[in-house]
């Protein structure tokens, strides 16, 4: 096959040349099957004796001497900042100190029946229902064992009225 240098195809442009050196310009393939300008286009795919995959880089031995293998930078082991050491302990303990003290939201005060039970002028159901309201609800149980004994009444009433 003679190739001639006015041949159309040798002088045609290739169309958005441009866009694509933008793209592709810096990128280059990258694992197992990249191949660089002094590696071998040609690899046997199969072993005849085995039927294995052959991709040593030694298929059809070249008279081009290889590239010295390729460094691997030392990894230097620096020591951490005292200072920062100092930062993470104690945020470290913050945090420990935070979940200790926030206590298990879910606690009911230990009294709390014999504390709606004898509150006067209800219904033993209605009190009963009220205490299943709380018990859902520990948050407004504490809130509730704070407040006197009025108005503990008021709370309970309210409910009631609500909720009958």
């Amino acid at each position: 096959m003679v190739c001639r240098a006015n041949a159309p195809f040798l002088n045609t442009p290739i169309e958005h040349y441009h866009a694509m050196a933008g793209i592709y310009g810096t990128i280059g393939a990258k694992g197992m099957n990249a191949r660089s300008g002094n590696d071998l286009l040609s690899t046997d795919l199969e072993d005849e004796e085995n039927g294995e995959v052959n991709t040593s880089p030694n298929v059809g031995e070249s008279s081009l001497p290889k590239a010295p293998p390729k460094k691997k930078a030392k990894v230097k082991h620096v020591p951490e900042d005292p200072l920062s050491l100092i930062v993470k302990d104690g945020f470290k303990l913050v945090a420990d100190a935070l979940v200790k003290s926030s206590g298990d939201d879910n606690d009911i005060p230990d009294d709390l029946w014999d504390v709606v039970y004898t509150l006067p002028g209800f219904d033993e159901e209605h009190v009963a229902h009220y205490y299943a309201h709380l018990v859902d609800n520990p948050k407004t149980a504490r809130a509730l064992m704070k407040l006197s004994q009025t108005n503990k009444s008021v709370w309970v009433s309210r409910y009631i009225k609500k909720n009958f």
